[in-house]
């Protein structure tokens, strides 16, 4: 069964025309690792949802600053190629310490009210405007 932040994520914030590409790799086990092997190169988010974290600026300071006003978010879950936390839901605290600055990575924070990736190349940090 396809997780329901899962859904969120991908029809709020993926191109149209992926989308259910997208759904159909996470639904499934073997074709999970389709998608989150993308994640280092990830392109087909919709880009006009995000701002670019630039380099002079901590993302861990960023995250936290935009929870603030997010009272209702306790939770953080996360889509990795890192199998360690890919699927798992952790504290915000938790996700925050210790998942961010894995590369290949989007942790979403409550029902994607909040939504941080990470890439591959050094300062490919987005988090949704």
């Amino acid at each position: 069964m396809q997780n329901q932040i899962e859904q969120i994520l991908i029809n709020k914030f993926i191109v149209k025309e992926k989308q259910n590409r997208y759904l159909k790799f996470l639904s499934k086990e073997n074709t999970r690792r389709k998608f989150t092997k993308e994640l280092y190169h990830f392109s087909d988010f919709n880009w006009k949802l995000f701002r670019k974290i630039p380099g002079s600026e901590n993302e861990r300071e960023t995250i936290t600053s935009k929870l603030k006003g997010k009272k209702n978010v306790s939770s953080c879950y996360i889509i990795s190629d890192d199998s360690k936390f890919d699927g798992k839901i952790f504290s915000v605290e938790y996700a925050i310490t210790n998942v961010v600055g894995i590369e290949g990575t989007i942790l979403i924070f409550g029902d994607a009210e909040i939504v941080y990736y990470e890439g591959e190349q050094r300062h490919n940090r987005y988090i949704n405007a």
